[in-house]
């Protein structure tokens, strides 16, 4: 199972030009579940895979990976 809880990622932190790519984003996906993440360009998809794969950190939040 993959658990995010309240996962925000902000790029730029603390600087003018500060962009939150998420915000207090929180899902569960199942084992076996075939999930599709689907929004508009710039919504945060490529992020969300990024932080799930373990490319990027989250600035805040919980990533649980296997329970």
């Amino acid at each position: 199972m993959i658990s995010l809880d309240k996962v925000t990622k902000l790029y730029n932190e603390g600087r003018p030009n500060e962009v939150a790519a998420l915000r207090g984003v929180s899902l569960e996906i199942a084992r076996d579940a075939v999930t599709v993440l689907k929004g508009p360009s710039g919504s945060g998809k490529t992020t969300l895979l990024s932080i799930v794969g373990c490319m990027a950190r989250p600035t805040s939040g919980r990533v649980l990976l296997d329970g």
